[in-house]
């Protein structure tokens, strides 16, 4: 058994009760959040790859941890350069590989203002490793276009259920399952910060991957989504699904444990609530991937 942890951290940045991101770095309050959860791996997504924060993270989470990372695009959050998604693993990596995720063919024109947006690309890190008793898996995690921020130029706010957000999402799901098969990927898990209302018709229909959360599946964001996900392939079971409610945060911390099939125990989820802030506290079909090296 292993625990997997993942979090989208925002560059280390909390929000107010607006959704407007704070400049100060909380970072140690993410690191706090994720140092009771003991993971065994740990998926950061929204991870300012520049500096130092994902060792920031690992010192508190797991120490001694193997660390990939790699920028995906620019941010939208200030103060914060670059965005990116970082993996840090107690047991050994052996190949490293990335996926980048074409943009969704779609106007980016900003959902409330209607003013024109750079859409920031997304993508995922494709990491194999030998988990001990449950051998060899491959872990995916990072981050989907969250097409909900925008809306087409007659006003129509986008959403994966239908429409041509829908489009864009089986589009994603079809190009997702030619670079995982390109790359060999059988065993897996697949988590991060989705960005969809139904991951399920996309990551578990389409890539033929089951939705460790269940139904329905627990709240992850303070406004009441379930959007950082995770999806395993059948021949794995997820258990003990947790979620932290960090305070002022916008996406809370996950963590679950992952067993092989021969436990047939379903997912539970359940909402840990902390205010652990009193503690001191991207469709055209073009893909870039390419073999990544460490810590570039």
């Amino acid at each position: 058994m292993i625990s997997i942890a993942f979090a989208n951290v925002a560059g280390g940045r909390f929000v107010d009760p607006s959704g407007r991101y704070l400049d100060e770095d909380r970072t140690a309050d993410f690191g706090r959040a994720l140092a009771g959860l003991r993971p065994d791996v740990l998926i950061v997504t929204e991870l300012d790859p520049s500096g130092d924060q994902l060792e920031r993270l690992t010192a508190a989470a797991m120490p001694d941890a193997e660390l990939v990372r790699h920028a995906f695009s620019d941010s939208h959050i200030p103060g914060v350069a670059r965005l990116g998604v970082g993996i840090a693993s107690s047991y050994p990596l052996t190949e490293l590989d990335r996926i980048d995720l074409p943009n969704p063919s779609i106007d980016f024109l900003h959902w409330r203002t209607g003013e024109p947006l750079v859409a920031h690309s997304k993508g995922f890190l494709v990491v194999r490793g030998d988990f001990g008793e449950l051998g060899e898996i491959y872990i995916v995690g990072g981050q989907v276009c969250p097409i909900h921020m925008f809306r087409s130029a007659e006003g129509v706010e986008y959403t994966y259920r239908e429409g041509p957000g829908r489009e864009a999402g089986e589009q994603l799901a079809a190009f997702l399952r030619e670079e995982l098969a390109a790359l060999g990927v059988q065993r897996a898990i697949v988590a991060g910060d989705l960005n969809m209302p139904n991951p399920g018709d996309f990551f578990g229909t389409s890539l033929g991957l089951v939705d460790a959360f269940g139904n329905p599946p627990p709240v992850t964001t303070p406004d009441g989504r379930s959007i950082d996900r995770l999806f395993s392939t059948p021949d794995l079971v997820v258990r003990d699904v947790e979620v932290v409610k960090l305070l002022g945060a916008d996406h809370y911390p996950v963590v679950c444990r992952v067993t092989s099939r021969a436990e047939e125990t379903p997912a539970i989820g359940r909402i840990r609530e902390q205010d652990l802030t009193r503690v001191s506290n991207r469709l055209t079909v073009n893909s870039r991937r390419r073999p990544l090296n460490r810590d570039r």
